[in-house]
């Protein structure tokens, strides 16, 4: 790990399979991280997220919508998925990757280790490497939640 990326791991009580299709269907994905999703999992596919202003999800309250987009990168069923990630409200932050690396514990039981790479070390505000280190282990809990379900 660089100064300029985040790692962040945790471990979950469900199967890789059940971690997996949370992180890369769509449909999984706004229950428990963005508001809106398009996620196409396989290389070369659409990665693009949303946070609304006037979202429904209650912990989630922003003075505007942020919209990021990124292309897939690499695709392991149940091992890992790796996007880019663009934030365009930002034009200056840089296109940074997002991996998402999966590994079994148990049967019931998955490590994940996040990380966020590419930061340049000058982003500010919303768009800094501390800024996205919060947001992350927020989501990440709330993957934890969504995973027990």
């Amino acid at each position: 790990m660089t100064k300029n990326e985040i790692q962040q791991v945790i471990e979950l009580d469900s199967s890789l399979k059940r971690v997996f299709q949370a992180i890369s269907d769509p449909l999984q994905l706004i229950r428990w991280f963005p508001d809106e999703a398009v996620l196409e999992p396989y290389v070369g596919g659409t990665f693009k997220i949303s946070f609304l202003k006037d979202s429904k999800k209650p912990k989630m309250q922003m003075d505007r919508d942020f919209d990021n987009e990124g292309k897939i990168l690499e695709v392991v069923p149940n091992t890992k998925l790796v996007h880019t990630w663009k934030w365009k409200q930002f034009p200056n932050f840089p296109h940074t990757m997002v991996t998402w690396e999966l590994a079994k514990i148990s049967d019931d039981k998955t490590k994940l280790t996040l990380t966020h790479s590419g930061f340049s070390g000058n982003e500010k505000g919303p768009a800094s490497i501390e800024e996205h280190d919060k947001g992350w282990s927020f989501f990440l809990n709330e993957l934890v939640s969504y995973c027990k379900k």
